[in-house]
């Protein structure tokens, strides 16, 4: 089996144990894509990512937004829309790798892995500070 594309790394870590494991369950998602891929089953790939990776987003999205208003966040309304934008990109990937073609497939997973992980060091960086003990 093909090594994983990506880490969850420590400094990706906010120090929230649900939020830190949905996030590093998303990038197995991702990893789990590219071994499919590598390995040549593009269509197991293909239905995974489209299946399995985009609901746990949405599911994801769901979960985070519930922990920020929990902790009174005041900007939870803007990140709502930020993840907003990002489930409308993920709509528009989705028909690009229905193709098959493998450049299209790791096109969308290295934009996805991307915007996470600068999304958790950025954009969920700022509801830290609101965590109660």
């Amino acid at each position: 089996m093909p090594g994983d594309l990506f880490n969850f790394e420590m400094e990706f870590r906010l120090g929230i144990r649900e939020i830190d494991e949905e996030h590093a369950c998303l990038v197995n998602m991702i990893n789990t894509v590219h071994n499919l891929i590598s390995s040549g089953s593009k269509e197991e790939a293909r239905r995974y990512f489209k299946e399995t990776l985009a609901n746990y987003v949405d599911e994801h999205f769901t979960h985070e937004e519930a922990y920020m208003e929990r902790i009174g966040f005041p900007q939870v309304e803007e990140h709502r829309l930020i993840h907003a934008r990002f489930k409308q990109t993920m709509q528009e990937i989705l028909p690009k790798i229905d193709s098959l073609d493998e450049s299209a497939f790791r096109a969308a997973l290295t934009d996805t892995y991307t915007w996470i992980i600068q999304h958790i060091g950025k954009t969920d960086r700022r509801y830290v500070s609101y965590q109660r003990p």
